[in-house]
C-alpha cells in the first residue's frame, strides 16, 4: 500500500451507489486505489425514502470498498443531488464607508452573507454561495476588487439551497449503516470538479449530466459557476421507451440500450414509425432503435437548453458543452446534442489527471471522482482511510467546501 494520502467519496446515484478511494501522492498525483457498486435501494430523487434499506445497501457498499481496497472505512464524502435543490442568482450592496476606503478581504466575506440573507423556502437551507462578479461604484465586471478603492461594493452570486429534511435523511442513513458523514457536496459541483479543465471554465462551457432519473446541468464562466439546474429526464426514460416501442422487459431493453444503442436516425438506415403500432412485435433493428430513442435525447437537450433560458448567454459559451452520464453514451449522443444546443460538444467520463483510468470498469464514475479531488484540496484535513495496520481511523473534515472565489479556487470554509 502506498503512503499516500487516502479519500473516500462516495456517489449516491439513481440506480447505483458507486464508491472509490482515491490516493493523493505529494507531487499532486491523484489515481485510483480501490472502487465498488452496488445496486441502489430505499434512494429516490435524491432522498432515502426507506431508510434500513438504504442504510444496508450503504454498509454492504462500503464492506466490498473495505475489502477491494484493502483499508478501513469509518467514514466519507458525498454527493447531494435531486430536485429539492434550487439555485438562484442573488445581489446584494454594501457600503464600504463613509467615503471611499480599500476594500479588504472582510468586506467580500459581508457582501456574500449579504446575498446569503435572501428568502429561501423555509424547509431549505444554503449550501453554495458562489460569487459571480463584483461592482465597485458602479464599475461592474471587477473579479477580485479586494485592494481596489471604493464606497459601494456589489456581488452577484449563484446560491444553491437544498431541503434540509433531505440533508438530514442523508446524514441519518450514512450514520445508521455505521459510518460517519465527513462532507458533502453538491452533484453537479463535484461532477465539473472533475470533468471540466481550467480553460473551459474561464472561456465558458456547459456540463450536461445525463444520470437515471435526471440530467443535471451547470454553466461556468470566468472560471465560476454562473448556472445550473436540473430536468426531470435521463437514461431510465430512454430504457422505458425501448422497453414499450420494442414490447420487451425493462432489463432487455436497458441491455439494448447499452450495447446497442444509437440515438439519432441520420445515422442508421431510416425505417418507417409505422412499425412500432403494428400488432406483431417489431422486430430490433438500429433504424427502429434510433426511432425510438432520438426523441426523447432530443427532449432532454431541448429541456436543458430551455431551462437555461438565456440564448445569447449560451452562444457566448466558448468552450460549448461537456458530455457526461451514463445516460449519454448511446451512439450519435454528441452529434444530437450539438445540433440542438448549436454548440461544440465533447464527451468526458474520467478527469484528465487522473492515472490508471483503466482500473474503473465505465464512465460513470465522474463525480465519485470529483468529490475526491475537491476534499484533496485541503491540506489541513486528516486522511480519509488508513490501511490495515497503518492505524487510526477516518476523521471529520475540518472544513467543507462550500465556497467558490471568482478565480475557480475553492476555499474552506470551517
Amino acid at each position: 500500500m502506498s503512503e499516500g494520502r487516502l479519500i473516500v467519496a462516495c456517489d449516491f446515484g439513481t440506480t447505483t451507489f458507486r464508491a472509490v478511494v482515491t490516493e493523493v501522492g505529494h507531487g499532486g498525483s491523484f489515481k485510483v486505489v480501490g472502487h465498488a457498486e452496488e445496486p441502489a435501494q430505499g434512494f429516490r430523487d435524491g432522498d432515502f425514502v426507506d431508510l434500513g434499506a438504504g442504510s444496508a445497501c450503504i454498509a454492504r457498499l462500503m464492506a466490498r470498498l473495505e475489502q477491494v481496497a484493502d483499508i478501513y472505512v469509518s467514514g466519507f464524502a458525498y454527493n447531494i443531488s435531486g430536485p429539492h435543490l434550487r439555485s438562484v442568482r442573488a445581489t446584494a450592496g454594501l457600503p464600504i464607508g463613509p467615503g471611499p476606503r480599500p476594500i479588504r478581504h472582510a468586506d467580500l466575506d459581508e457582501a456574500r452573507t449579504r446575498a446569503s440573507a435572501m428568502a429561501i423556502p423555509f424547509d431549505h437551507q444554503i449550501l453554495s454561495v458562489t460569487p459571480v462578479e463584483y461592482a465597485v461604484d458602479r464599475v461592474r465586471g471587477v473579479i477580485d476588487p479586494v485592494g481596489r478603492v471604493g464606497a459601494q461594493l456589489e456581488i452577484q452570486a449563484h446560491v444553491i439551497t437544498g431541503s434540509r429534511s433531505v440533508l438530514h435523511n442523508i446524514e441519518n442513513a450514512i450514520t445508521t449503516a455505521k459510518y460517519k458523514p465527513l462532507g458533502e457536496e453538491i452533484d453537479v459541483l463535484a461532477t465539473a470538479a472533475a470533468l471540466l479543465d481550467a480553460r473551459e471554465r474561464q472561456e465558458g462551457a456547459m456540463l450536461i449530466d445525463v444520470g437515471g432519473l435526471c440530467t443535471n446541468w451547470a454553466v461556468y464562466r470566468k472560471g465560476v459557476i454562473v448556472a445550473s439546474g436540473a430536468v426531470a429526464l435521463g437514461g431510465w426514460h430512454l430504457t422505458g421507451d425501448l422497453a414499450h416501442g420494442l414490447r420487451i422487459q425493462r432489463d432487455l431493453a436497458e441491455d439494448v440500450k447499452r450495447t446497442r444503442g444509437v440515438v439519432l436516425r441520420s445515422l442508421v438506415d431510416q425505417v418507417p414509425i409505422d412499425v412500432l403500432f403494428e400488432e406483431r412485435r417489431p422486430t430490433e433493428t438500429p433504424g427502429l432503435v434510433a426511432a425510438i430513442l432520438e426523441p426523447r435525447m432530443e427532449e432532454i437537450f431541448t429541456c436543458v437548453k430551455n431551462d437555461f433560458g438565456d440564448a445569447r448567454e449560451l452562444a457566448a459559451l466558448k468552450a460549448g458543452v461537456v458530455l457526461t452520464g451514463g445516460g449519454s453514451r448511446c451512439r450519435g449522443t454528441r452529434a444530437l446534442c450539438e445540433e440542438v444546443l448549436d454548440l461544440p460538444v465533447r464527451r468526458a467520463y474520467l478527469p484528465a489527471a487522473l492515472k490508471d483510468a483503466g482500473a474503473l470498469p465505465d464512465g460513470q464514475w465522474a463525480t465519485a471522482l470529483g468529490l475526491g479531488l475537491l476534499y484533496a484540496g485541503g491540506e489541513d484535513q486528516e486522511p480519509r482511510a488508513t490501511p490495515p495496520g497503518r492505524g487510526g481511523w477516518l476523521a471529520r473534515l475540518r472544513g467543507r467546501w462550500r465556497r467558490h472565489d471568482p478565480g475557480g479556487e475553492m476555499a474552506a470554509e470551517a
